[in-house]
């Protein structure tokens, strides 16, 4: 692997080999979690969550909702960048009750499966309200009260992935990925 930025299948793959026993995936990573899904590997039903479809934003509250509800089960949220602006307010929460939530936020800087749809469809050109910008969400995290780290390369990723069943609160890991 090379250093961050990170390939999405690279950072997809770091974050599945690196996944405790037992652990619960929360996945809001519209475009990466195709990729992870080609990657995981959980022997216990019900272990993945995520939706085909739907509102964004509500990642960061269902990975709250489940540390609540499933305490001493490792919880790893992979979430992209537009879908955690969404929902970033879940953070308060995660701080506010201390839950052992490892945030994993993929971030491209883009709306990546809207300039995908557009090229689908034939436009070659701009794609309008899809460019984030630079966003830093580890201060993002920090503001909420949560921990927060960068991840520099994708065996630094896989190692804060294995380490997210000794979490004592949570920790938001923010993955550079390349377009």
């Amino acid at each position: 692997y090379s250093p961050a930025p990170l390939a999405p299948w690279a950072a997809a793959h770091a974050v599945a080999r690196g996944l405790p026993p037992d652990a619960v995936v929360v996945e809001e990573a519209i475009t990466v979690g195709l990729l992870l899904r080609r990657f995981v590997r959980l022997d216990r039903p019900g272990s993945y969550t995520h939706t085909v479809g739907g509102g964004l934003g509500w990642g960061i509250g269902a990975a709250v909702g489940r540390a609540l509800a499933e305490p001493g089960r490792p919880v790893v949220a992979v979430l992209g960048d537009g879908c955690t602006l969404f929902g970033l307010q879940g953070l308060w929460s995660a701080a506010r009750q201390n839950v052992p939530v490892l945030f994993v936020v993929m971030s491209n800087g883009v709306y990546q499966t809207v300039q995908d749809t557009y090229r689908a469809m034939g436009n070659q050109g701009v794609c309008p309200g899809t460019e984030l910008g630079p966003l830093d969400f580890t201060q993002a995290a920090r503001f909420f009260g949560v921990d927060a780290v960068r991840a520099d390369s994708a065996d630094h990723l896989g190692e804060l992935v294995a380490g997210a069943g000794e979490l004592t609160g949570p920790l938001l890991v923010d993955v550079p990925l390349r377009q």
